[in-house]
């Protein structure tokens, strides 16, 4: 008989509690049992890891664990680099890595920088705006323009709305009461993800349509799946297609934009660091626009963007799933068992990140950075499924920021107290109400 890690004694009340309170119920169990839990009902294991060390293993040990997709999200994305498991991964991320090559995402700084500008435009002096719909919104646009060389903004409203109806199907709690029997009801939620689900497709469809009348050598990622389905059907088509469009537009601009919300958020509350933040910008730029040559010099921009991912990772969480027993420090994890490791929970403990709740991008100096452990920090994962989108999303937020705090100061506007939400990534239940105040505008 195996001896089982420390964990709640009554284990439907641990699940009933993960179900009310997600991120409150994990801190609390980490506080209380340490560095790894258990908790197990119906046959059912699941473990909770909270130490780099533990945490290297679960994110570089390819062979006995394997990704754990959430059936919602699977049944939205289908067979795509979110979703898939060991060779059609693999198979999938050679097929998509040159998209993400550095030259590639340095050519495409421009457009980040222009669709910014584009979007900040519309934006006026005293105005209050939710910054979460904004960022949403701005990220949805340029990732449409850089990745499929297309112009959403004409149809960026009712896209948004339609993803922000079926990523609510990714809220923890709804993954877990996820099932197969439950998603076929006829309930209103399900209506309203099929709905959504629909009209997305419509629109991928139809870009996937337009790009194959062209015969173009473009080099934007829509472009390039276009080409190998012609040139390999049997490696792609239609439907394979839409599935990694969706998945990079679910994915890829939720992770930004949150970043993005919760960084605004962040500096409204300090000052102090805003005005070093502005010193640095102002500075560098002289006025003009940001270039991402220009990202170099601006290493406040990126620490203020990584501390912001400390305080609020945009994935919060990250599941794998025991195809074998797997041995972590002594304890055995028995094949068939769940293995969880939160950002959330690793980025605020106080062992790596002392006063852990202070927003001090002094943390991300190379010495500070040096002295800790490697996986006390991973906000986007490790290991063979490390985001692949990881130097473009750091790319487009540093120009975002760069963009914005040099013409625009937010400050939070009154409104219901920040809630933390998560679902996919990790929102605001109630929006983020800021308004807006410009600065000096330099001339570019």
């Amino acid at each position: 008989m195996l001896i089982k890690p420390p964990g709640p004694k009554i284990p439907w009340l641990a699940y009933a509690a993960l179900y009310r309170d997600p991120l409150g119920y994990l801190t609390r169990v980490a506080r209380k049992y340490g560095d790894i839990i258990h908790v197990g009902l119906t046959g059912r294991h699941d473990f909770l890891l909270n130490h780099p060390d533990y945490i290297r293993t679960v994110l570089l040990d390819q062979d006995g664990l394997r990704r754990s997709v959430h059936r919602p999200l699977q049944r939205l994305l289908g067979q795509s680099l979110l979703t898939t498991r060991g060779r059609i991964h693999r198979q999938q991320r050679a097929l998509l890595q040159p998209v993400f090559q550095k030259q590639r995402i340095a050519a495409l700084g421009e457009v980040m920088v222009q669709q910014t500008v584009r979007w900040s435009e519309k934006w006026r002096e005293g105005a209050t705006v939710d910054m979460e719909d904004e960022m949403t919104r701005l990220s949805m646009s340029i990732t449409g323009k850089t990745l499929f060389d297309v112009d959403v903004e004409s149809e960026a409203s009712e896209v948004a709305d339609a993803l922000i109806k079926v990523l609510s199907a990714t809220r923890f709690n709804n993954l877990l009461l996820a099932s197969k029997k439950l998603a076929k009801l006829p309930l209103p939620a399900n209506r309203r993800f099929q709905h959504a689900a629909k009209r997305l497709d419509q629109f991928i469809y139809q870009m996937i349509a337009e790009r194959h009348a062209e015969s173009s050598d473009r080099p934007d990622l829509l472009s390039v799946l276009v080409r190998t389905s012609k040139e390999k059907p049997r490696l792609m088509n239609d439907q394979k297609i839409r599935n990694q469009i969706l998945t990079f537009f679910v994915a890829g601009h939720e992770t930004v934009a949150t970043a993005l919300m919760w960084t605004w958020y962040l500096l409204a509350k300090d000052p102090g660091v805003t005005e070093k933040l502005h010193t640095e910008i102002d500075a560098v730029l002289g006025g003009k626009l940001p270039a991402v040559a220009d990202l170099e010099g601006l290493p406040y921009d990126k620490m203020v963007l990584a501390e912001s991912m400390r305080i609020y990772p945009p994935v919060w969480i990250i599941g794998r799933h025991a195809v074998r027993d797997v041995n972590i420090n002594g304890w055995v994890i028995p094949k068939g068992s769940y293995i969880h490791v939160s950002q959330f929970l690793m980025h605020r403990d106080a062992r790596y990140f002392p006063e852990p709740e202070r927003f001090d991008p002094e943390r991300w100096r190379p010495e500070a950075i040096a002295a800790r452990p490697r996986f006390s920090y991973f906000p986007f994962g490790g290991g063979g499924l490390q985001c692949i989108g990881e130097g473009f999303a750091w790319t487009q937020a540093m120009l975002v920021i760069g963009t914005l705090a040099s013409r625009w100061q937010m400050r939070l506007a009154p409104g219901p107290p920040i809630e933390l939400e998560p679902q996919l990534t990790l929102g605001s239940k109630y929006g983020m109400p800021m308004k807006l105040e410009r600065r000096h505008r330099p001339t570019s």
